[in-house]
């Protein structure tokens, strides 16, 4: 399935993200705006997760959401089926698309590819490798573990804005302060990391860096 009805998220990044997207948006606007530069008439619309169903979206459905159908096929060929389930998309007037994927605890990053087709990891390996390989990118390590789902976030950047000439920008929106996760309470904790993921995968001082942007956002800002 394409698209996913979460419901209303009870704890942890899901229900800090469906509370910023639909009370708090302004926290998240004020962050994209200064990162991308954008214009004082230029707005914000947030497709999801959006109440009461909250619904996140992958594969072809993430692209019809940003209004951009014209590139399923392309994607078919980039990425198997049961991509990247997106937990926040967004779209700018001025025609970008914001692919947002949230954290509330560090453990959340450590992840492994869990595609268990031959095809389908043939595919995977595929799209890293054109990424990799478009970017200049000469990391030695490889992006299947153990920031995997980072390194796909990164590849459906590549796609959209290198390959399908969609201005885009992946925000990566972690929360502090979560208590009940144990996350972090700072944002140099979130950076450390973030650190250590761009130098893992060779993303320091590549091309996409600068679409790649942090947010970080108080949950007491969310109660």
């Amino acid at each position: 399935m394409s698209t996913h009805k979460q419901g209303e998220g009870k704890r942890g990044s899901l229900k800090w993200i469906q509370r910023l997207i639909n009370y708090r948006p302004e926290i998240i606007d004020r962050e994209i705006s200064r990162s991308l530069r954008l214009k004082v008439n230029d707005t914000i619309e947030w497709v999801s997760p959006r109440r009461p169903d909250y619904k996140e979206y992958r594969d072809a459905d993430f692209l019809k959401a940003i209004g951009h159908s014209d590139c399923a096929a392309a994607l078919k060929e980039f990425w198997p089926r049961n991509g990247p389930q997106w937990d926040a998309l967004g779209t700018v007037s001025s025609g970008t698309a914001i692919l947002v994927e949230a954290k509330a605890h560090i453990a959340e990053v450590f992840t492994v590819i869990g595609a268990k087709h031959p095809k389908s990891r043939v595919k995977i390996d595929a799209a890293f490798h054109r990424t990799r390989t478009d970017l200049g990118i000469a990391s030695p390590y490889p992006w299947t573990a153990p920031f995997y789902q980072y390194a796909n976030r990164v590849a459906h950047l590549h796609f959209l804005q290198n390959m399908c000439g969609i201005p885009s920008v992946l925000a990566f929106v972690h929360f502090l302060g979560d208590e009940e996760m144990d996350g972090p309470r700072r944002p140099s904790e979130w950076e450390e990391m973030n650190r250590k993921i761009h130098e893992y995968l060779g993303l320091a001082g590549s091309q996409i860096q600068d679409r790649i942007v942090d947010i970080f956002v108080e949950v007491d800002d969310l109660k």
